[in-house]
């Protein structure tokens, strides 16, 4: 791992204008936990004049459709959730259900804000008056996909049962993400995340 604690799977990086923190939701991540006190330490370190997009990555999400007994652990979400909303985490990027979902700026399964369509009609987050992460599952690379379940919770913006990637770009403004489907080759869902210079 690229980081001191090279026996650990946890660990950060930066490339650029983004700080990744990456944990894993497969170790111990309750208060007080080596990993737990690890995130809290590395999210509140970030410098946000030097790197103002914090994006946080691990395996299961804490927002899901699809139906499935071990798609979300409520005791993670309960445990890590309030660390994203304090230290202001702009994206949550998860795997484990096979397809691609986004969210609404959401925090305890409610939509703290949504995005509005630019003047292209892409849906686009405004950081700089933060209310919450935006949470988006993308495990569509492979295996069998996951279909969702025919209630949609009203924090779920896009739904695509379908195998892609998802491709960014990022200036110290803005985070342009899209879904890119691998049998078209098109970009079947975008969205940006903007913020105004000395914002956090």
């Amino acid at each position: 791992m690229p980081t001191p604690a090279k026996d650990k799977p946890w660990y950060s990086i930066e490339q650029a204008s983004v700080h990744f923190t990456v944990i894993s939701t497969e170790h111990d991540w309750s208060q007080n936990s080596g990993q737990y006190e690890w995130m809290k330490k590395d999210m509140a370190s970030v410098d946000r004049s030097k790197t103002p997009w914090l994006i946080f990555m691990g395996h299961r999400p804490m927002y899901s459709s699809s139906d499935g007994v071990f798609n979300v652990d409520e005791n993670f979400v309960e445990e890590v959730e309030p660390l994203l909303s304090e230290n202001k985490v702009d994206l949550v990027l998860f795997g484990h259900v096979h397809n691609y979902e986004r969210s609404c700026s959401v925090y305890q399964n409610e939509c703290k804000a949504l995005p509005r369509k630019d003047k292209n009609g892409i849906d686009t987050y405004d950081h700089s008056n933060y209310s919450a992460p935006v949470h988006v599952v993308i495990g569509m690379a492979g295996f069998t996909l996951d279909k969702f379940s025919n209630y949609v919770d009203s924090w779920s913006l896009s739904r695509i049962s379908q195998f892609g990637y998802l491709r960014g770009h990022a200036t110290k403004k803005e985070l342009n993400l899209e879904f890119v489907n691998s049998d078209t080759k098109k970009v079947d869902d975008s969205f940006r995340i903007i913020k105004t210079q000395g914002s956090s």
